[in-house]
């Protein structure tokens, strides 16, 4: 049975504590971990990118700025069955400014790729639950370059024994911006290692298609119930949390596509 889960926002952290919403766990992530378990002392989480600005390239990634001890403790305190980050960016360091943007020397396929598998390959073995790496969505800012080829995510994951985390939006923006049909560009993708999958809907801004947040629609409905023939997740993230009554219309909707029973939240 897939687990399903919804970020973790201040709407869906109300809605749990008024009994409301429907989901099996929340997914939350770095500096909001704290209070994620506070408000929920009792329940574990899925636990997204314990710590923020950080590249699997950096040279000496599981160095900075303890790392691994505050992975290990977050990975505590949320109980969470695994770990997912982020697959990394094309630059040792970067930092957020509307999309994640190099604060170092843009590095060649060659070197992303080597320092990748090695940290990765590192961090799964300090760990005692699997590591998922999340693939990314495309946006021309110099930290994109390589990471979001299919090509690209499948070598990692493969040479560094890792799962994938498969971000539906991310896919759709990536193939997008790179002139790939969204179908070829997933059927590339190690479909064999996806363990989760994170779902929310794209939308046109400029005439560009980005990774929004908005409610799924019909088409990435069809998109992610193909998705679901083609692999095995162990659970799936619903990633939105702006309108009371959508974030639960989408919650059952996406209830009826797994085929699972409401959690009774």
């Amino acid at each position: 049975m897939v687990t399903l889960a919804v970020n973790d926002t201040p709407l869906a952290r109300s809605l749990s504590h008024r009994g409301l919403l429907d989901a099996d766990l929340l997914e939350t992530s770095g500096p909001h971990v704290d209070g994620a378990v506070a408000a929920f002392p009792q329940r574990p989480f899925l636990l997204h990118n314990a710590v923020w600005d950080w590249s699997l390239a950096h040279p000496d990634a599981l160095s900075q700025d303890d790392v691994v001890a505050l992975t290990m403790r977050r990975l505590a305190q949320t109980r969470a069955p695994w770990l997912s980050v982020h697959i990394g960016f094309s630059a040792a360091t970067v930092a957020y400014e509307d999309g994640m943007r190099p604060t170092s020397p843009q590095l060649d396929r060659d070197e992303t790729l080597a320092s990748m598998v090695r940290t990765a390959s590192d961090l799964a073995g300090r760990l005692e639950v699997p590591l998922l790496l999340e693939n990314l969505d495309y946006q021309p800012t110099g930290a994109y370059a390589h990471i979001c080829e299919p090509a690209f995510v499948r070598e990692l994951i493969e040479a560094s024994g890792t799962y994938l985390l498969l971000d539906l939006a991310h896919a759709q923006v990536s193939a997008d911006r790179l002139g790939v049909d969204v179908t070829t560009y997933l059927a590339e993708l190690p479909l064999d290692r996806v363990r989760q999958l994170h779902v929310s809907g794209p939308r046109l801004r400029g005439g560009v298609l980005v990774d929004a947040h908005e409610p799924l629609r019909d088409a990435d409905v069809r998109l992610l119930q193909e998705l679901l023939w083609a692999t095995t997740p162990w659970a799936l993230t619903l990633e939105y949390g702006r309108d009371e009554a959508e974030l639960l219309r989408q919650v059952e909707m996406l209830r009826d596509v797994l085929g699972v029973e409401g959690a009774g939240r």
